[in-house]
């Protein structure tokens, strides 16, 4: 099977990540894919281009400049409405990832006739589109996202002795993923339980110095430290470190269609501390212990300081959730995608 999957531009994210552990996935298990991209916008090709040459998966998985739709069995959009309007293209599969309505709002102008399948990441985010476009409800499937050990390199990621718990987070600081709670909550957890912790935080967004500046006016900047953007591939040697460290990876987020960073945390064995909103629910099976009510500091120092004081307790039950995300589901979903696609 041969996939263009047209996209708005590479950014080396989340998206980028879903693609390349479905690409660890089929050299692994000898599922004859492949998957081509068009970034409609450019971005970080090159960079992109050099990991996929790295692992040498240049024959499931690359990026093409030109686009030729005669080449390929099916189409697939990721939230890309430019896919759309291109003329010599009369149907297509959407791949709909977008948690938040207003920016998911490309949704509503979909011509029906133009949609072959729906695929979502999660049960939850079916009924979400079924809600939002029940028109299109008997042409959704689930196409479960996981973790991959292949698409992480194994070397000694070098952290500095602390003699504080480092409370992390990976991914961007702007408003829709919320830091600026956890350094607010942060802040009232050393004014209740005494000075224990720091956060450490890792990636960036547009919009950085505004959050350094929040930072600075809580009177926190010497608790914050500030790691650069792990590239994919260091992202576990990092975790694993941080779990020798004591740590605990949190997020604030409003809304995930999946939660790939909370995954990646899970599967790596660090105790979270997550919102409680569907998508992260489902990654630690709705155990309370790991989820509070968005925006509520009381309950998030309480509940960060049980997992602290009892760590390796946490650990171990986060070990146990690692199953869930193994290639086993996604490979099921694959196959029921193939069948559902061959009858249409």
């Amino acid at each position: 099977m041969k996939l263009l999957y047209l996209y708005k531009w590479c950014t080396f994210g989340g998206v980028e990540r879903v693609l390349m552990n479905r690409a660890f996935a089929f050299k692994k298990y000898g599922i004859k894919v492949k998957m081509e991209i068009y970034f409609y916008y450019g971005g970080v090709i090159n960079d992109f281009k050099k990991y996929i040459e790295k692992y040498d998966l240049n024959e499931y998985i690359d990026i093409v400049e030109k686009l030729d739709f005669k080449k390929y069995d099916y189409v697939v959009s990721i939230d890309t409405p430019e896919a759309f309007e291109e003329k010599d293209l009369k149907n297509l599969i959407l791949e709909y990832h977008t948690p938040y309505e207003d920016h998911g709002s490309y949704l509503k102008e979909v011509p029906q006739e133009k949609v072959k399948l729906v695929l979502v990441p999660s049960d939850y985010f079916r009924e979400v589109l079924k809600k939002r476009r029940p028109d299109l409800g008997n042409r959704v499937l689930v196409l479960r996202n996981f973790v991959i050990e292949e698409a992480f390199d194994h070397f000694d990621y070098h952290l500095p002795e602390w003699s504080l718990k480092p409370i992390v987070w990976i991914g961007r600081t702007d408003y829709l993923k919320n830091p600026h709670f956890i350094v607010k909550a942060l802040r009232k957890f050393r004014n209740v339980y005494g000075d224990k912790i720091f956060f450490c935080v890792v990636g960036s967004s547009v919009d950085e110095e505004d959050f350094i500046s929040f930072i600075r006016k809580e009177g926190q900047m010497d608790r914050v430290v500030f790691y650069p953007n792990i590239t994919f591939e260091k992202v576990g040697a990092f975790l694993r470190q941080m779990r020798k460290k004591e740590a605990i990876f949190v997020s604030a987020s409003k809304g995930e269609s999946f939660g790939m960073a909370v995954a990646e945390a899970i599967y790596f064995g660090l105790p979270v501390l997550i919102t409680d909103i569907p998508s992260h629910r489902d990654l630690v099976q709705n155990n309370k212990t790991y989820l509070y009510e968005i925006n509520n500091t009381d309950e998030f120092i309480s509940k960060l300081n049980n997992i602290i004081q009892n760590y390796d307790q946490c650990k171990e039950e986060i070990l146990r959730l690692r199953e869930n995300f193994t290639p086993k589901r996604f490979l099921d979903d694959w196959e029921n995608f193939q069948r559902i696609i061959g009858q249409r």
